[in-house]
């Protein structure tokens, strides 16, 4: 069971993580309200907020990555940032993820950022997925719902890939 431990400053946080003494485990979450910081305990303290204090702030990177090499427990770094959230301190956009399931984001305040590689994995799947439904609507009867599900499936497909495709190349 994680813990929150509250501090009056960043740098009582990050001394009492690297003390002996057990009342500090890895992976309970440090508060700092007075400085809007909120992080991982460990004996290199991170923090999830915008803000850092005497903490270290942690470079973006992909949620996997941030699994192996920083928390290997997606609950405490979900509970770190939900208990940002709940004092309502901006949270740094790389964790955000960690609490979407329960962050109701309405449409027009998300924004969708991918890579020039993730655009261009995506197109080849879409390529992919093309070829093994267009196969399927060979044998399908030209009647049948089936039919008409893998048309309308192909039409879809094809132009995401043209929408996709129409992404600017990056500069070299």
């Amino acid at each position: 069971m994680h813990r929150v431990h509250y501090f009056d400053s960043s740098e009582q946080a990050y001394d009492a993580c690297l003390d002996d003494a057990p009342c500090i485990e890895e992976g309970d979450i440090v508060a700092i309200l007075s400085e809007g910081v909120i992080g991982l305990a460990s004996t290199d303290p991170v923090v999830v907020t915008l803000e850092a204090g005497a903490l270290r702030h942690v470079r973006p990177m992909p949620m996997t990555v941030i699994l192996t090499e920083l928390v290997h427990d997606a609950v405490q770094l979900r509970r770190a940032v939900e208990t940002a959230l709940r004092h309502h301190l901006p949270v740094e956009p790389h964790f955000l993820g960690f609490a979407a399931p329960v962050i109701p984001f309405p449409h027009g305040q998300t924004v969708v950022a991918l890579t020039f590689d993730d655009i261009m994995v995506a197109v080849d799947a879409i390529g992919h997925r093309l070829s093994a439904l267009r196969r399927r609507a060979v044998n399908a009867y030209s009647e049948s719902a089936e039919a008409l599900f893998l048309s309308r499936a192909v039409d879809q497909l094809v132009a995401a890939r043209i929408r996709l495709q129409r992404h600017p190349r990056p500069d070299p």
